[in-house]
Parts: structure tokens; C-alpha cells; sequence
């Protein structure tokens, strides 16, 4: 039974691609096929269609299987690159290697080219089915976040939604700050679970519909910790342990629990710090109602560069007077 393959090949002379269908052919393979030998091409291919394997001729007029991989690298897609040429340099062949080219496959010697081709597809195939992996595990792990957020609400219902929001509220400054996919992860992540720590605080004191005495607020401030302890032996894939002990440190050392300085913050926990804060002062609380949009963004102008990082607080600002819905919206 024949194995059909879609190949983009890269290929001036129509006869070599013939010739390379007519080999795969005795191999097995039934080829779908398309010919291209330019930039332009080759993009719009990629875009267009999806490919099994690209084959590209080395040295073409106005194009050579350097400048074939350059495209390919930018389209961000994995499919194998096997160069099929002449014989070439073996610098040449090492820079080939090193761009992402897969294997070389002299037209000399066509009969190792099915293996190639084959063992390509499969690691491709095994790279692809761990990225499903690793997606399927990332939505649990916010599955499960999500499900301790609401769990934590129930102990606390006045700040229902507040970590859902707090986590989108990070999510949009950590994309105005072109912050890494892992540190844009760990920083939801951390949003969902920073108030893990109040399951240990009593709803009474949660719940108090006036102010804490200073036993309570002892109490209160204890929450950062227990959420440490709770997530800190956890095996996620990201470090959140650290944002939940200390999103509540201010840069001029007032916050707690341990009273770190600006250099000792880091750059998600003052986000997180911030989102908190907006959030928290823009929602209802048993002692207060909710407050103005002019009142949180005094709050952040008067805190800005002693409590909060100024260029955060500079966007959430811009977030804020943009959106009026930025601190109702919950995490999409």
C-alpha cells in the first residue's frame, strides 16, 4: 500500500522533479507535489498548503536552499528540510545543518532518500504529538487554577472573579512588556493562585463588614505564606511559588511579608502587585464600596516609583483610561 506524501520541492528543473517522484514511487511513496524555486513562491506555499516534507535543490538562479530555509524558519512551521543537490561544500552542507536543514541527499544516490524522508516524518510527528502533549497538560494545569480560584471564592465570596481578573489583568501588561509565552503563562498562573493562601484565613474575618483590629490584619497578612507552603513542593512548569509569597511587596520595602526592596522584586511580582491592587480597589468589599477609576489612578500616580514600578504603573494607567472595562473583565 502506497504512503501519500505532500512535497513542496524547491527545484528549478521540472525533469529533477520528476525523476525524484518517479524514485519515491519505487519506494512506495505516491507523491502529491508542487514546484517552486523562488522566495515568493515558497511563502505563499507555505501559507496556502500543508506539507509533509520540503526537498530542496542547494544552488538554484536567484535562489539557493540557505535562503529556502531562512523562509521556512520564519513561517515558524516544523516540517523536515531535506536538501537534494549535486554534490556541495561540506561548509556549506555545515551551515545547511545548522539553519535547520534535516539531511543531505545527493541526486547521485536517490536510494537513500525514502529513509530519510521516512524518519523525518516521524520525528516530526513525535515532536508534534509531545507539543499536543505539553498543550493538554498546560489547559489542565489552568483547569485545576481555575478550580482552586473558585474554591478559594467560596471562602470569600465578596472577591468572587478577583483572581480571574487579577490573571487577565497581568496577561495584558505582560503583552504590552513582549514578555516570553512561559513568562505570559507563569504570571496567569500566579494571577489565579496568589490568594490561594486565604483557605487558612476563617470567613469571619474575611467576611468582617467593618475594620480588622490588628490581630486580624496579622492574620490577613499571613496569607502570602500558607500560599507558599501549599504550592511550593508542587511539580508545575512554572515557578509561581515566589510570585504568590510576595505579591504583596511594595519597592520601597512597606509591603510584606518580608518587606523586600526594588531590587529584590522581581518583574512579574510587580505586576501582579499592581493588577492586585487595581483590581481589589475597584471592586466591592464588605467594609467599602467599589471606588472610582479616578481613585485608582491616583492611587497608582502617588505610588509610582516608591510602592510600584513606574513603567508598569505607566501602562496599567494607559490600560485603565483605554478600557473602562479593563477591571470588570474576567480571564478569557
Amino acid at each position: 500500500m502506497s504512503m501519500v506524501l505532500r512535497a513542496l520541492m524547491v527545484e528549478d528543473s521540472i525533469d529533477d522533479c520528476i525523476f525524484i517522484n518517479r524514485e519515491l514511487k519505487k519506494a512506495g511513496f505516491e507523491l502529491e507535489w508542487k514546484q517552486v524555486y523562488n522566495e515568493r513562491d515558497l511563502s505563499q506555499a507555505l501559507e496556502q498548503e500543508n506539507w509533509d516534507i520540503i526537498l530542496s535543490d542547494h544552488i538554484m538562479p536567484g535562489f539557493s536552499s540557505l535562503e529556502a530555509l531562512d523562509v521556512v524558519n520564519r513561517s515558524r512551521l516544523d516540517i523536515p528540510f531535506i536538501i537534494v543537490s549535486g554534490l556541495i561544500a561540506d561548509e556549506s552542507a555545515v551551515e545547511a545543518m545548522k539553519a535547520g536543514c534535516r539531511d543531505y541527499v545527493s541526486k547521485d544516490s536517490l536510494a537513500r532518500l525514502p529513509a530519510a524522508i521516512s524518519r523525518e516524518i516521524g520525528e516530526a510527528r513525535m515532536r508534534q504529538a509531545k507539543k499536543n502533549t505539553e498543550l493538554e497538560l498546560n489547559l489542565a494545569f489552568f483547569d485545576l487554577a481555575e478550580t482552586v480560584a473558585r474554591v478559594v471564592e467560596l471562602k470569600d465570596p465578596y472577591t468572587a472573579g478577583h483572581q480571574r481578573r487579577v490573571a487577565s489583568m497581568c496577561r495584558q501588561i505582560g503583552l504590552a512588556l513582549q514578555m516570553s509565552q512561559q513568562e505570559l503563562e507563569a504570571l496567569y498562573f500566579g494571577g489565579l493562585l496568589h490568594d490561594i493562601g486565604k483557605v487558612g484565613i476563617p470567613s469571619d474575618i474575611l467576611s468582617k463588614p467593618n475594620a480588622l483590629s490588628n490581630a486580624e490584619l496579622a492574620v490577613i497578612r499571613e496569607h502570602p505564606s500558607t500560599g507558599f507552603e501549599i504550592i511550593k513542593n508542587a511539580h508545575l512548569p512554572w515557578n509561581i511559588s515566589e510570585i504568590i509569597l510576595h505579591h504583596h511587596e511594595k519597592l520601597d520595602g512597606s509591603g510584606y511579608p518580608h518587606g523586600l526592596c526594588a531590587p529584590d522584586i522581581s518583574l512579574s511580582i510587580r505586576i501582579i502587585s499592581i493588577c492586585d491592587v487595581v483590581e481589589a480597589m475597584s471592586t466591592f468589599r464588605p467594609y467599602r464600596p467599589a471606588l472610582p477609576q479616578s481613585a485608582v489612578i491616583q492611587e497608582l500616580l502617588q505610588g509610582m516609583g516608591t510602592k510600584y514600578d513606574p513603567d508598569v504603573t505607566r501602562i496599567m494607567i494607559d490600560l485603565i483610561e483605554k478600557n473602562n472595562s479593563l477591571m470588570r473583565k474576567e480571564a478569557g
